[in-house]
């Protein structure tokens, strides 16, 4: 494998000296994507993707790259893209996460957690009238009332149906209760922008004190309330209350608190619910053991959500309580 990665990079990038250069595989998130650091002896190195066309997102990573390019927003350089073998050269901005800098002052975490807000917020500025017609046609399909509901579902088969100690009758009773469908249907009528779609703390790098936004690859129209909510609802880092509001105050800064908090809390309570159908699939489906120390993360920032808006989900809340779900060491 390393020798294959080695040559296609000498063919790809001919000016790169790879004498004694080595490869090392980076361990990957969710996707079906593989990553390489390529080590040079001297200078930076690269890092090398090989995706398929498995996944239709992974398609889309090209594309959306150039869009956050043309707004501007911090993300590793393309160095060379063979669509053919489905592999692609980046710039290697090394291996901080803003996830890894959680034991971090206060202050050096909350200016990086601002900087990646105001990275965010060049997409969100973005919407249909920024952008040109084969732009838009390459971005993933935008956020409707479907891919709400298809969240939704994501959460009750891989999370709550295979967590909850509850009878499945009365898991799939709540699943037809209208506060599920009213809360698509509300988030889908509002006016929409471009999105990241999974803008948490591990798809942020922090390269010479700044952030890079990476795993973009789902850039999207939908609304910044629910990229605002994955970063500081995001189950892999934790916040005090006081620290998380802070970020809050800043990402709506320029807008009346009536105005934004109840699209936002609704955008964290569709995002949690995602993330735990993603956390249920690759833990137990797929055998990704590792995601299930996740789940609990999720869960309380879930509850505090829906315990801060009693008018969203209210059904579910009793469903969420510890003693309701199968413990198996993840709940």
């Amino acid at each position: 494998m390393e020798s294959d990665i080695l040559a296609a990079t000498a063919a790809a990038l001919p000016k790169l000296k790879l004498a004694g250069a080595r490869t090392e595989q980076i361990a990957g998130g969710g996707s079906d994507r593989s990553y390489h650091r390529v080590h040079l002896p001297r200078g930076p190195g690269v890092i090398f993707m090989q995706y398929s066309d498995e996944r239709p997102d992974n398609l889309a990573f090209v594309p959306a790259s150039e869009t956050l390019d043309i707004i501007g927003v911090a993300t590793p350089e393309i160095l060379h893209h063979d669509s053919r073998a489905r592999q692609i050269w980046l710039q290697d901005l090394g291996t901080r996460h803003l996830a890894d800098c959680a034991g971090a002052p206060w202050e050096e975490r909350a200016k990086l957690y601002r900087a990646t807000l105001d990275e965010a917020a060049k997409i969100h500025a973005t919407t249909t009238e920024h952008l040109e017609g084969a732009q838009i046609d390459r971005l993933e399909p935008p956020f409707d009332e479907s891919l709400y509901t298809w969240e939704q579902d994501y959460f009750f088969e891989h999370f709550l149906t295979r967590f909850s100690r509850r009878a499945p009758s009365y898991v799939r009773s709540l699943r037809g209760e209208g506060e599920f469908a009213r809360l698509a249907s509300e988030l889908a009528a509002l006016p929409r922008s471009l999105i990241h779609r999974d803008l948490q703390s591990q798809n942020v790098l922090i390269h010479d004190g700044a952030p890079f936004l990476i795993d973009y690859q789902g850039l999207r129209l939908g609304r910044p309330e629910y990229d605002i909510a994955s970063l500081l609802f995001d189950p892999y880092v934790e916040f005090t209350e006081d620290e998380r509001e802070e970020l809050i105050t800043y990402a709506f800064r320029d807008r009346e608190r009536g105005e934004w908090e109840p699209v936002f809390l609704r955008c964290a309570a569709q995002r949690l619910m995602q993330a735990l159908g993603a956390y249920g699939r690759l833990g137990k489906e797929l055998g990704r053991e590792e995601y299930l120390q996740h789940i609990p993360p999720a869960l309380d920032n879930l509850r505090t959500v829906l315990d801060s808006a009693p008018d969203v989900l209210p059904r579910l809340r009793p469903y969420l309580n510890p003693e309701a779900l199968w413990a198996q060491g993840v709940c």
